[in-house]
């Protein structure tokens, strides 16, 4: 909760009269998602401005605007005027996390971050109340955004944090001063605008390093980077992982009906296993972080677990879904990068089904001058399905590599991933393939980098008909 007078000191304004007595709830750049009450924040964007919105906002229910120029068909007492409006934002959530009581609990990695977050979420929410990001509002405007929502009734905040380049999770650290850190993974998610895997963990490691001295560090015990990580932390380590050496050791077993995932978590002599309907890949891996998480704050793990019974997996990340005639779909259309292509493909291959498993998959974005090869690896790792689809701009590096493991059920669709209208088109093409191939009992994986638009496939496979004829 926040004042007008808030957003005016954080812009170096004078409060105009009254503005202690106009309180927000929350802030938001996006008009479309301005609630009575709240803030909106005008920024620029690469294809809109923010600008260009104000009046959708205010009749939206907006109660003031933090912006670079005004509106003057709206009301000026209530449009606060910033040289630098993300500046501003930054301020004002900056001097929202100074008022808090909240224990902050910052979560960055290549893979896995927003279902981290959400197991977070759920085990520590079993403890107290708990704020976490929405969504994956994890950059520039995300952060402020979620810190935007404290009330002084939050115990925990988990605040997800994502990075493009070196520096910038400690620019987020420098007012959102997380008190723990989890890092779930180094993955080449990027790679083409950090250059290196060295950049990449070194940025992640950012976090780390913003810790305060006795703030703990959650690291994946299984990650190759793990010990560089440690080294990065200044306050106790505790682990997560699939292997013996992690202090939080867990498991995970497919399940078929419902399709979903049994996840079991030992920690000394603690052991727990949870269900997770419609979901699987690395959700035992999510559910390790937040237990040590948990119990790295003094919350006891039989708490942390029965919060996790209520977790609720994001949307478009390695859900599952029956389809008719034994059939299953696997849609994780929100993004790609080749390590979480990899375990999603190892997730196709792991599914019981009468039919085939069909892989369908996209171009993964900013690898740079890694994308090739990182596309033919991809490949490689989708040799061992029945048929593959690939679709976009490097998707015939997908194709070849698949060929040259051993796979001739290859076909592609060609796409220039620099216009929309050309991806648009191809994706209607895949889903007029999937309608024609998929046959009840088949298994089918949707993979891609998200703007790539692989969600539309889902409802083009749920609503197949093919499917009941088999």
């Amino acid at each position: 909760m926040f004042t007008l007078a808030d957003v005016a000191v954080a812009a170096d304004q004078p409060p105009p009269p009254g503005a202690d007595e106009l309180t927000m709830s929350a802030a938001h750049f996006d008009s479309r998602r301005i609630q009575p009450g709240m803030l909106f924040v005008a920024l620029p964007g690469a294809r809109v401005d923010g600008h260009d919105f104000i009046g959708d906002a205010f009749a939206g229910g907006a109660a003031a605007v933090l912006c670079a120029r005004p509106d003057s068909d709206q009301p000026v007492e209530r449009q606060v005027v910033a040289a630098e409006p993300q500046a501003a934002f930054e301020r004002l959530a900056g001097a929202l996390r100074s008022r808090s009581s909240a224990t902050f609990v910052g979560v960055t990695g290549s893979n896995g971050k927003t279902t981290t977050k959400e197991a977070l979420a759920a085990a520590l929410g079993a403890a107290g109340p708990t704020l976490s990001t929405e969504r994956s509002e994890n950059a520039e405007v995300g952060v402020p955004t979620t810190l935007s929502r404290l009330t002084p009734a939050h115990r925990y905040a988990v605040v997800e944090i994502g990075a493009q380049v070196v520096g910038e999770i400690n620019h987020y650290c420098s007012y959102a001063k997380p008190h723990l850190g989890v890092i779930t993974s180094i993955a080449g998610a990027h790679l083409g605008l950090f250059g290196s895997m060295e950049a990449i963990a070194t940025a992640k490691g950012e976090l780390f390093e913003a810790l305060p001295e006795s703030g703990p560090a959650i690291v994946n015990a299984d990650d190759p980077w793990s010990e560089t990580l440690r080294r990065r932390a200044l306050g106790p380590v505790v682990s997560f992982g699939r292997s013996d050496a992690a202090d939080v050791r867990v498991s995970a077993t497919l399940l078929i009906d419902p399709p979903g995932t049994r996840v079991r978590i030992e920690s000394g002599s603690f052991s727990d296993a949870i269900d997770v309907a419609g979901t699987a890949g690395a959700i035992d891996l999510a559910f390790g972080a937040a237990v040590a998480t948990a119990q790295a704050l003094g919350i006891d793990p039989a708490t942390a677990c029965n919060g996790l019974r209520d977790f609720r997996p994001a949307p478009h990340r390695l859900r599952l879904q029956a389809l008719p005639g034994g059939g299953l779909l696997l849609d994780d259309t929100y993004n790609a990068n080749a390590a979480s292509m990899k375990v999603a493909l190892d997730t196709l291959h792991a599914v019981s089904v009468p039919g085939r498993r069909i892989a369908v998959l996209g171009d993964m974005f900013e690898l740079g001058s890694f994308a090739p090869a990182a596309h033919r690896q991809v490949g490689r790792d989708a040799a061992g399905a029945d048929r593959l689809l690939c679709v976009g701009a490097l998707a015939a590096q997908i194709a070849a590599g698949a060929r040259a493991a051993g796979l001739q059920a290859v076909d592609l669709i060609p796409a220039d991933t620099d216009d929309s209208a050309s991806i648009s088109s191809a994706v209607d093409a895949a889903a007029a393939w999937l309608r024609e191939e998929l046959a009840a009992g088949d298994a089918v994986l949707l993979k891609a980098s998200n703007g790539m638009g692989f969600a539309r496939l889902a409802a083009a496979v749920t609503e197949a008909p093919q499917l009941d004829a088999g």
